[in-house]
Order: structure tokens, then sequence, then C-alpha cells
């Protein structure tokens, strides 16, 4: 044999994949562990900031007289005012609207109903102006617009659409006037309407024989000068109350403007709370058990592709250039937390193997011995191996017995690297079988003991792995 290389530190994906997988108990422990740990952290220190939010509006509490109280409320109601302003002019869709260049639709429907007067016979009351009421009320109502919203996709709420439509009713006509800021979006919005009239049209038939004519259908582009006039009615509404603000803010002395700072940041603070209130949270409970996972699984690779011990039974072919007998499948001690899991794990991983015992095993890796054995006129042996002591003896007497049944003479010992004793029997007998063991042996204790064979001359016969 001349020469003994190192271990090639490429990594075997297939067997780290199985390694992951043999590994389930660890990847759930370390899932559940940082699970807890991050979501816990999480929870910890939205408690924490919890309190400190607390802690900050422990004050003391500002008296002020009756009629302070209520100079500082008057204050307060000015500014909801005119935060009210401000949020209708920048969240309505009527006031974003290009009020000079309006899209607007209008449609004209006409109530012709069948009731007739007759002089001759009693007659019933005249239900065409109910009728028209219906109408107008289902128009105005929020059952109409939701489903305009739903047909068209519209991206706005009730309360903008029932302020970009409006209806309205003359003697037995309705006109139907419909804006939106997109043009194209208008004829989509009409036809809707238009087909939902016309199912309330066979409904209405129950308070009276009727029908419902669309008379005049238009779209064209206005400028509204009603609604021009009123937005800048509440800008101006703004801008006055922000004077009265400021001249009423100016009279408050400096009890009253800290009170009101207070009530300010109360508030504010009132909203803090509710998003830090503290909870357990369901999203760092998944980033925590991800990372748990991703840290076990990065731990099993480093331990492979770092590790000195043999992975493997092919690698004494591969790295040693040595004869491979055999392997032989140790059944490990049974786990009792569910074992059944690793037995079926491994009848997955063996599935296109030939199951074979671990009798079976040994009687193949002795009869290629034995065979070995008698093309080189060889009768004795001597078994060691590098952590021979703790190999599994029942197997180890098992293998010697099936030997002496070939007509093979065995002695066994330690590592002849290590046991003086060990390196002058197997040197006397000269012919060397090695038995090593998966997850056990070292490859460098592997190496030394081929080169000391090789130093005394001995004759190495081959492997035997015990997996």
């Amino acid at each position: 044999m001349e020469t003994h290389p190192i271990k090639n530190d490429e990594m075997n994906l297939i067997e780290l994949f199985w390694n992951i997988l043999f590994s389930w108990r660890q990847i759930i422990c370390f899932g559940i562990i940082f699970a807890l740990l991050i979501s816990g952290i999480k929870y910890l220190n939205d408690s924490r900031k919890n309190r400190q939010s607390e802690n900050l509006n422990i004050e003391e509490d500002i008296e002020l007289s009756e009629v302070q109280m209520q100079q500082v409320n008057n204050v307060i109601i000015l500014m909801e005012r005119i935060e009210e302003y401000k949020n209708y002019l920048s969240s309505s869709s009527l006031m974003q609207m290009n009020l000079y260049e309006k899209p607007v639709a209008e449609l004209q429907y006409y109530v012709d109903s069948d009731y007739t007067f007759d002089f001759t016979k009693e007659n019933k009351n005249d239900y065409t102006s109910d009728l028209i009421t219906m109408y107008c009320n289902y128009i105005q109502s929020g059952e109409l617009s939701s489903i305009v919203i739903e047909e068209t996709k519209l991206p706005v709420n009730q309360a903008d659409l029932n302020e970009l439509w409006s209806v309205s009713q003359n003697q037995n006509s309705i006109l139907i006037r419909v804006a939106y800021p997109e043009e194209k979006k208008i004829s989509s919005i009409t036809k809707s309407i238009k087909r939902q009239l016309q199912k309330k049209e066979t409904e209405f038939q129950e308070i009276g024989a009727h029908k419902l004519k669309l008379l005049m259908e238009s779209e064209k582009v206005i400028v509204d000068n009603t609604m021009i006039d009123r937005k800048s009615q509440i800008s101006g509404n703004i801008a006055t109350f922000a004077t009265q603000l400021n001249n009423l803010k100016a009279s408050l002395n400096e009890q009253q403007l800290a009170y009101l700072e207070k009530e300010q940041k109360s508030e504010d603070d009132t909203d803090d709370l509710q998003i830090l209130k503290p909870r357990l949270s369901v999203k760092y409970v998944i980033i925590g058990a991800f990372f748990g996972i991703i840290i076990i699984c990065t731990w099993i690779a480093c331990k492979m592709i770092f590790s000195s011990k043999l992975q493997n039974s092919e690698e004494i072919r591969t790295i040693y250039n040595a004869r491979l007998f055999g392997e032989v499948y140790i059944p490990p001690k049974k786990r009792a937390f569910l074992s059944m899991i690793d037995d079926k794990l491994l009848s997955f991983k063996n599935r296109k193997r030939k199951q074979l015992t671990s009798g079976q095993q040994i009687s193949i890796a002795v009869a290629n011995i034995a065979l070995s054995c008698k093309q080189q006129g060889i009768e004795s042996i001597y078994i060691t191996g590098s952590e021979y002591e703790k190999a599994d003896t029942e197997t180890l007497n098992i293998l010697k017995q099936e030997l002496s049944n070939q007509n093979v003479k065995v002695k066994d010992g330690e590592s002849i690297y290590y046991n003086t004793e060990s390196l002058k029997e197997g040197t006397k007998i000269g012919n060397l079988l090695f038995i090593e063991q998966k997850g056990q042996s070292i490859y460098d204790e592997i190496a030394n003991e081929l080169t000391t064979a090789k130093e005394q001359n001995s004759n190495v016969l081959g492997f035997i792995v015990f997996v």
C-alpha cells in the first residue's frame, strides 16, 4: 500500500440530507426552544416599552378653575374642528376632483304608472308617488352603492360614492347625476345603476303595475361652481378657526398650556399603548422556530464537513485505497421516544437496496475473507482496529466464530498503533484484518495503523466497517 491520504472535505449531500432527517429530535427541540426564546424576548421588550409609556403618563395633576377649564376646552374643540375639515379635504373623493373639469353622467327616468281613475267605480289610491319615493330611496341607499362598488371595483367607500352622485325628482321623472374623477369609470357606474334599477322594476311591481323608462342618458364635463364655493368655504373656515385658535392659545396661561399639552400627549400615548400592548406574536414564534431549525441544520452540516471521524464505509476505498470486505449494521439501542419514526426513516433510506440482516452481512464478509485467505494461502489472521475495544462484542464473537468455521484461525487485539502487545502479535501473524466503526474511527488513526502495518511488512487483508 503506497500512501494513505487524509480525508477529502467534499461534502456528500445525500449523506447530509439523511443525517439531518435522522436528527429530527434535535430539530424539533431547537425549533421549540428558539420559538419560545425569540417570541419571549419580543414579549418582554413590548412589556418594557408599555411600562415606560405608563410611567411617562404618571404626572402631577394640574388643577384649573372652571373658567380656565372652559377656555382650554374651547381650544380643544377648535383643534378638533380644524382637524375634521382638513381630513375631509384630504380624504373626500369629491374634494380631490378637478371641479373645473368635472366628468358627469346623467340618467333621466320616467315612471309610467298603470294607475287609472274611473268615476263609475270605487278607486284605489294613486301609488305613483309612492313608487317614485321608493326608487329615490333605493338610489340614495347604501345597498345600491355597495353593489356598484363591488361590480365596478371602485377604490372608494360607500360614503365617498354617495357623495359623488345625487338624485332629484320632478313629478313622475327621476334625474340621477353621477360624477367620478376617472371619466372612463363613469360608463361602468351608469351601466351598473341601470342593471340594478331594472331588477328593482320587477320587484316594485308589487306596489303597483308600472314601467320604468329611460328617457335620457348623457355624459359631459362641467364646471361645478356649487362645489367650488363649498370647497372655498371649508378652506375659509379652516383659516378662520386657525386664527381663533391662535388668539385663544395666546390668552392661556402657562398652567393651561401645560394642561393642554398633557391632554394631547395622553391621546397619542393611548394610541401607542394599543400598539405596544404586550402579546405573544405568532409571527415571532414562526421566525424563532425557523431560526432554530436553521442553526441546528447548520451545526449538523458543519459537524459532517469538519468531522475527523469515518462518515461511511465507502471512504475505506476512496481515501485509503484498501479492500472493503463488507459492512455490518449494528442496530442502535432503541430510543424510548417515537423510535418507530427512526425505523421508518431507515427503511425509506434503504428502499432501493436489498435488505440483509446483520447475520447475513457477517456471512458475506466472512466468505470474502475466507476466499481471499485461500487464494493467498493464509491460515491465520489477526483482527484489530483503531477503536477495536469499543466495537460490539456480540457481533465480533459471531464474526470470529464464522471465520473459525471457515478454517481460518483468528486472534484479535487492540490498535497496533497504541498497544505494543497487539503490534507484536499482529506482526508475528503477519495478516491483518481491520474492524472500523462509522462515526467513531478517526481518519488519522486509521492512516497510522496502515502506516504501522506497512513499516512492519504486514499484509493488510482489508476492512470490515460496523455501521
